[in-house]
């Protein structure tokens, strides 16, 4: 008898590891994205660069409120390179997603990949249109509210993610971890988009303003010449980039995201016949419908973040190189 798998076998693997359209059209995209930021030389991207920040003041943004550099390095740089750690920290969250909802250790790595490649499209639309018009909401703050710049962006942030980013933001969530449009209700969205406010204003807006810096480190400077243990555990902190925001966005997170794995769970093995009270089910007893599992994932949920917020934390703090937009920027 032949060793190989069987037709229905392979397929059966492929529908496990979420292998769909989507993840074909995330990984062209991303691949096309990336030949072209090898091929295309850096002199014309920064020409690019320069006619998008034109483009800016043709429809009104003022120089006097946000100036070249500042509209550059603050908004296009800083959600292009936003777009990039998310997409680098994105496969330990839907390994671990898979994980503790008890797919093997196969199929979790299958759908690290997939889920990766699936929200490419998301991630793009998500930042490249935060870039355009986060500029003029924080414009506006500052003409209306008489804010002065640095007080003026986060108020302006939080109003685009309230304001309708929240929304995108929930579908790249659901469809990276493999619910369909068919399958996401109107009553899963009353529970997934309050849940995932709450988890943005944690995650995404802090890691979306520390990119390539770290925030307050959470072992004093003072360790790296004490004694011995003092300097290993200073070692290892630099190394993982540990700080303040990653308590933030690790445990700051938590209990947002074991509401969002109910709703995602639910989705996925219901589909659209799901309920709020399937929803509630979850939450309480977990996958095994048992108060012993419904305690097991929310620890599960808890270590799911912080591996998560571990990955994005350091790929946030990164000094990534921009030779293009510092050449826009006349660096």
């Amino acid at each position: 008898a032949s060793s190989k798998p069987s037709g229905s076998a392979a397929q059966s693997l492929l529908e496990l590891g979420q292998v769909d359209r989507g993840f074909y059209q995330g990984s062209a995209l991303l691949a096309a994205v990336m030949a072209g930021s090898q091929l295309v030389p850096v002199d014309r991207q920064a020409d690019a660069i320069k006619r998008l920040v034109q483009g800016f003041r043709d429809i009104g943004l003022r120089a006097a409120c946000i100036t070249d550099d500042v509209l550059i390095n603050d908004f296009l740089r800083k959600n292009a390179l936003a777009a990039q750690n998310v997409l680098i920290a994105s496969p330990t969250f839907y390994f671990l997603f898979a994980y503790i909802t008890g797919q093997s250790f196969g199929v979790c790595s299958m759908r690290a990949l997939t889920g990766t490649m699936r929200i490419v499209p998301f991630m793009f639309l998500f930042y490249g249109a935060f870039a355009c018009l986060a500029p003029f909401a924080t414009q506006w703050v500052m003409l209306n509210q008489d804010k002065s710049y640095a007080d003026a962006v986060t108020p302006a942030n939080m109003g685009l993610m309230l304001g309708g980013f929240v929304f995108v933001e929930a579908v790249v969530e659901l469809r990276g971890c493999g619910v369909t449009f068919a399958q996401m209700t109107l009553s899963s969205f009353m529970v997934f988009v309050p849940a995932l406010v709450g988890r943005l204003a944690a995650g995404v807006l802090t890691q979306q303003s520390k990119v390539g810096q770290e925030s307050e480190p959470l072992v004093p400077e003072a360790w790296a010449q004490g004694e011995e243990w003092q300097r290993t555990v200073h070692r290892v902190s630099r190394a993982l980039c540990l700080d303040v925001d990653f308590v933030t966005t690790a445990a700051g997170t938590s209990v947002f995201q074991h509401v969002l794995n109910a709703v995602t769970f639910v989705l996925l093995t219901r589909g659209n016949a799901s309920t709020l009270g399937d929803i509630a089910r979850f939450l309480c007893f977990g996958v095994n419908n048992t108060v012993a599992s419904g305690a097991a994932q929310t620890l599960r949920t808890f270590l799911m973040r912080t591996l998560f917020g571990l990955s994005w934390n350091m790929a946030s703090s990164q000094p990534w190189e921009t030779p293009a937009f510092d050449l826009a920027a006349g660096k």
